[in-house]
C-alpha cells in the first residue's frame, strides 16, 4: 500500500498465462483458513477461463497488516483502488479489471464502481446492499435487529484471530496483540448512531448511483436478508445493467439454499467476457431481470429446493407489473374500501420467534433457519384475510401497506407479514416489513409519536417473487413486536387501525405477461476445494424452551462448525458459535441477546485459542452493552479485556 503497508493476496493464474484480464475479490475473511475451500472453488474458476484472479485480505484482517476498524472506511475503500493500481502494474496483467463478491465483498464492488479507478472496467456484486442504513449490519429496516447484532457480535470475534505465523513472520505476535487491544466492537459505532446520519451516509452507495459509470451484474434471492438490492439497482443504474434473483438465501448461486440451484459461474464468466474481453457472448440480449417465482409450500424451517419458474423481464420496473389493492375491513382483505371500523393490537413480545434467521446463510450445512409456520405469530397479530382465491395471484415486487394508526406510546414499531394460507390454516411467510414508527418521516430525524394523534404510515415489505395458487387465503398480518429480528420499544404497545383508509398494495405480474429471452443455465457444477482432514464433526442444535415459572421464552442456537486440518498449510481451524435471544410475553424491558464464539488455530506446537462473549440488554432509556474478549497462546492466557458501556435510547 501507499503507506508501507501489506495486504496479504493469494493469486491464480491461468496456464501459460501472458497479459490477460483480471478478476479481484477483496473482503476481510481470512484466505488462508476461514474463506479458503470457498475461494479455490469460486474465484479460482475465472483462471480456468483465461482470467488472472486476486483475492485480497483487507487491512486488519487474516495476513494482512493493521486493524478492521469499521466496515466501508475510507481506508478500506483507498486500499482497494490502491490493490487495483497494483494489479495494471504486474506484468500478467492487460489493465482491464473486474470485481466480484458476495455480501462485503459485493457492497466494497460498488464502492470501489463509485470511484471510478480507470482500471475497473465491471463489477458482480451478490447478496450485498446499497443502503447501509436502511438493511446492512445494525438497523433492518430502521429497526435494532437482535440477529445483526449478533454480526457485530460475530466480527468482533473474527477480527481478533492471530494471522498465520508462516506467511507474516516473526512480527505475527506483535500484529495480533495489536488487534486484540484495539479492535473496536463494532457495536460501540453503531449504537454511537441509532438514525441514519452522517456515519452510515458516508460510503453507503445510494447517496450516489450516478458515480457508477461501468455496468454492473446484481444477483441475490428472495431468502436473502438483502432481497431489495437487485430492484433498486435496475431502478436507479444507468450503467448496463443485468439481474438475477433466485429462492436461494445468502449465497451464490450454484451453492444456493434453497434452491433451484444455477450453475453461476459461467454465466459470470460470460458478464466478464463481455466487458473484460470484448466478446459479444449474446448476454446483453437476454432478460435485463431473470427472477424466480416461488410456488406455494408449507411451512418449514429448511428447503433443500423450492417449487417455481423463472420469468425474465426486459426492464425494471416492468409494465407488466400491476397493483392490487386490498382494503382491511371487518370481513378482511376486501377489493373495496369498507366503513370506519377500527382494530386494535397489542402483540406477545414474543411474537417474532418463528421469524427464522435475519441473514440464513447455512453455513456449516442444513440447518432450521427459515420462517417456520406463521400459525403461532399470527395468533399474536391483527389478520386480514382475502376470500378463497378462485385464481392465482403471482407477486413480483415490493408490496406496500398505507396504514392509518393511533399509539398509545411515543414510540412504537410496527410488523407487517403477507402469509399465504393453506386450507388447513397452515401459514407460510411470503415477505415482511417492519417500521419504527419513529422513522414515519424518515430515518434521519426520528420524531416521537404523539399519543392518540392519527397518523397515515406505509411500511414496505421485502421484495419476493411467489405465486399464491387457487384454493389458499392471502393473509396481512399485523404486530406490534417482531423480536428478535427487531429489539421491542421501550413500553408495551397498542395500536388502533383505521379501517377506512388502510389499504395493502400488492405488485402482480399480469397473466398476459410475456417473458423476454431467458439463460439457458448448464447443470451445477462446484470447483474442487482444498484438500482437508476433518478433525471434529459439524454439529447445530436449535431449541426454545419457554419457562412456566418466571413467563420467559428463549431461542437458543448453537454451532459447532467443527475443525479440521488443511493438508498443504497444514494449518488447523475449529470454531463454535452461541446464539441467545430472551424475553417475557408482557416486558419488552426483558429482551436479552448473548453471543459467544470461540476459535481454534494452530500448527504443531503452535496452538491459539481465542474466545469473545457479547451480552446486550436494555432498560428504559438505556442500552447496555457487556463484552469479553481472551486469547490463550499454548494453553496459557496472554490477552483479558472487558467492556461496560451503556447508550441512551435514540427513538428506539
Amino acid at each position: 500500500m501507499p503507506d508501507g503497508s501489506r495486504l496479504g493476496a493469494r493469486v491464480w493464474l491461468p496456464e501459460g498465462c501472458g497479459s490477460v484480464p483480471a478478476i479481484l475479490e477483496y473482503i476481510p475473511y481470512r484466505k488462508d483458513d476461514y474463506s479458503a475451500l470457498r475461494d479455490s472453488a469460486t474465484i479460482a474458476y475465472f483462471a480456468t477461463q483465461g482470467y488472472a484472479c486476486i483475492r485480497v485480505d483487507m487491512r486488519g484482517s487474516g495476513s494482512s497488516d493493521g486493524v478492521l476498524y469499521d466496515e466501508y472506511t475510507d481506508q478500506e475503500i483507498d486500499d482497494g483502488v490502491s490493490v487495483i493500481e497494483w494489479l495494471v502494474e504486474q506484468s500478467w496483467c492487460n489493465g482491464k479489471i473486474g470485481t466480484i463478491g458476495i455480501s462485503w465483498g459485493g457492497i466494497i464492488g460498488l464502492l470501489l464502481a463509485q470511484c471510478a479507478p480507470e482500471a475497473l472496467k465491471t463489477v458482480i456484486v451478490l447478496g450485498a446492499t446499497e443502503s447501509r442504513y436502511y438493511d446492512d449490519a445494525g438497523y433492518y429496516m430502521g429497526c435494532m435487529v437482535g440477529q445483526t447484532i449478533g454480526w457485530a457480535a460475530m466480527m468482533f470475534g473474527y477480527n481478533t484471530r492471530p494471522p498465520d505465523p508462516e506467511l507474516v513472520g516473526k512480527g505475527w505476535r506483535d500484529l495480533w496483540l495489536d488487534r486484540l487491544e484495539n479492535a473496536p466492537h463494532y457495536l460501540e459505532h453503531w449504537l454511537s448512531h441509532q438514525h441514519e446520519d452522517d456515519y452510515w451516509l458516508t460510503n453507503t452507495v445510494r447517496t450516489n448511483y450516478d458515480a457508477i459509470k461501468i455496468p454492473v451484474y446484481a444477483v441475490s434471492g428472495h431468502a436473502d436478508c438483502w432481497p431489495n438490492t437487485v430492484s433498486r439497482l435496475l431502478e436507479n443504474l444507468s450503467v448496463p445493467v443485468r439481474g438475477l434473483q433466485g429462492a436461494w438465501s445468502h449465497r451464490y448461486p450454484h451453492l444456493g439454499i434453497p434452491g433451484p440451484t444455477l450453475d453461476f459461474l459461467p454465466d459470470a464468466s460470460r458478464w466478464f467476457d463481455q466487458w473484460l474481453k470484448n466478446i459479444d457472448t449474446g448476454i446483453m440480449d437476454e432478460a435485463t431481470y431473470q427472477v424466480y417465482l416461488q410456488e406455494s409450500v408449507r411451512p418449514q424451517a429448511y428447503y433443500d429446493k423450492r417449487p417455481g419458474r423463472w420469468v425474465g423481464e426486459d426492464h425494471w420496473p416492468s409494465q407488466q407489473i400491476e397493483n392490487r389493492q386490498y382494503h382491511l375491513s371487518d370481513d378482511g382483505l376486501s377489493t373495496t374500501p369498507s366503513e370506519a371500523s377500527r382494530f386494535e393490537v397489542q402483540s406477545p413480545q414474543t411474537v417474532g420467534f418463528a421469524s427464522g434467521e435475519y441473514m440464513p446463510w447455512f453455513s456449516f450445512g442444513p440447518a432450521d433457519e427459515l420462517p417456520a409456520d406463521q400459525q403461532s405469530e399470527d395468533a399474536g397479530s391483527l389478520v386480514f384475510d382475502t376470500q378463497i382465491l378462485d385464481s392465482n395471484i403471482e407477486i413480483l415486487g415490493n408490496a406496500i401497506a398505507k396504514l392509518t394508526i393511533t399509539s398509545d406510546q411515543p414510540q412504537a414499531l410496527i410488523a407487517v407479514r403477507l402469509c399465504d394460507v393453506w386450507p388447513d390454516g397452515s401459514s407460510t411467510l411470503i415477505t415482511r416489513g417492519i417500521l419504527n414508527l419513529s422513522q414515519r418521516n424518515g430515518k434521519s430525524a426520528p420524531e416521537s409519536l404523539i399519543p392518540g394523534q392519527e397518523y397515515l404510515v406505509e411500511v414496505s415489505l421485502n421484495h419476493v417473487g411467489y405465486i399464491v395458487p387457487v384454493g389458499h387465503q392471502l393473509r396481512l398480518a399485523i404486530s406490534t413486536s417482531y423480536w428478535p429480528m427487531a429489539w421491542p420499544s421501550p413500553t408495551k404497545t397498542k395500536l388502533s387501525i383505521r379501517s377506512k383508509s388502510s389499504l395493502v398494495n400488492i405488485p402482480t405480474r399480469k397473466s398476459s405477461a410475456k417473458n423476454a429471452q431467458l439463460t439457458e443455465f448448464g447443470e451445477t457444477k462446484v470447483g474442487e476445494p482444498l484438500a482437508t482432514t476433518s478433525l471434529r464433526e459439524v454439529s447445530q442444535t436449535r431449541s426454545q424452551i419457554r419457562d412456566k415459572s418466571t413467563a420467559v421464552t428463549t431461542l437458543e442456537i448453537f454451532a459447532d462448525n467443527g475443525k479440521s486440518r488443511f493438508n498443504q498449510s497444514k494449518m488447523e481451524m475449529g470454531s463454535t458459535f452461541l446464539q441467545r435471544f430472551s424475553i417475557t410475553d408482557d416486558n419488552p424491558l426483558s429482551a436479552k441477546a448473548e453471543y459467544e464464539s470461540n476459535w481454534e488455530h494452530g500448527r504443531g506446537n503452535w496452538q491459539i485459542v481465542t474466545r469473545t462473549a457479547t451480552v446486550l440488554t436494555c432498560d428504559q432509556e438505556y442500552f447496555y452493552l457487556q463484552a469479553q474478549s481472551q486469547a490463550w497462546e499454548g494453553g496459557k492466557e496472554v490477552f483479558n479485556k472487558t467492556w461496560n458501556k451503556k447508550y441512551l435510547r435514540d427513538h428506539f
